[in-house]
């Protein structure tokens, strides 16, 4: 019996586009938690068995839409931390990537995709750091890459 290849956490990282073409990312070395969740939608309906009109219907799920949102934490770091407060203050999306850093064989690739801020929070402590905690949305879809 094999055993699993666990996934250290500083190979899951959240990238920033710079923008460009190509387009390149930077590392968002500030984010130490990080969630990507993705969602399915589904209309239900209720589905007779035609052969046993007296049986008890099922559940049948149909999937309507996808959807992906996530959150980021960590310490804020002032000047890094300008490009997510532009990020949040803007009306347009902004493309991050959440890299799986393992070669192809080993599972490893990025999520890549547009997101809207739905919240930005700064707390502090009795004087310790500050920091803080971003909540997203995904803006279309969410597009996988196998590493190269």
């Amino acid at each position: 019996m094999s055993s699993p290849d666990l996934l250290a956490g500083n190979r899951f990282r959240v990238l920033r586009s710079a923008g460009g073409s190509p387009e390149t990312f930077t590392f968002l070395c500030i984010a130490q938690t990080k969630t990507l969740t993705q969602t399915n939608t589904f209309e239900d309906a209720t589905v007779p068995d035609c052969d046993t009109p007296l049986a008890i219907p099922h559940r049948k799920s149909i999937l309507t839409s996808r959807g992906w949102s996530g959150r980021l934490a960590g310490v804020a770091d002032a000047k890094r931390f300008q490009d997510l407060q532009a990020d949040a203050n803007a009306e347009t999306p902004h493309r991050y990537q959440f890299l799986i850093d393992k070669t192809a064989a080993q599972g490893g690739g990025s999520y890549t995709g547009a997101v809207f801020f739905e919240s930005l929070e700064l707390t502090s402590q009795n004087n310790g750091l500050v920091n803080f905690t971003a909540q997203f949305r995904g803006d279309d879809a969410l597009v996988w890459a196998a590493a190269a």
